[in-house]
């Protein structure tokens, strides 16, 4: 009688874990996503090229060293055109 008993509620247990089981999909991880360099200004991500005002002052997001072709980059001083005054 007690076998009976184990047996019916093993039984009905199995059943409802399979019921309640998720079948949400598969998760994808792209590794690659977001790995591009970029800047940093007021929780903003900016790509290279961007430019911004800090006070009264321009910068572009560009290469943090000159030489790397895909280094890190940063804030430089945007670089002014002096104006023709003649």
């Amino acid at each position: 009688m007690m076998r009976v008993l184990v047996g019916c509620l093993l039984m009905c247990s199995t059943a409802v874990v399979a019921t309640t089981m998720s079948t949400q999909p598969a998760l994808e991880l792209n590794v690659n996503a977001g790995s591009e360099p970029v800047c940093f200004y007021a929780d903003q991500r900016y790509s290279k090229g961007s430019v911004i005002e800090m006070g009264k002052q321009l910068f572009v997001c560009e290469r943090e060293k000159s030489f790397e072709l895909n280094g890190r980059l940063s804030w430089q001083r945007f670089p002014l055109v002096p104006s023709d005054k003649s």
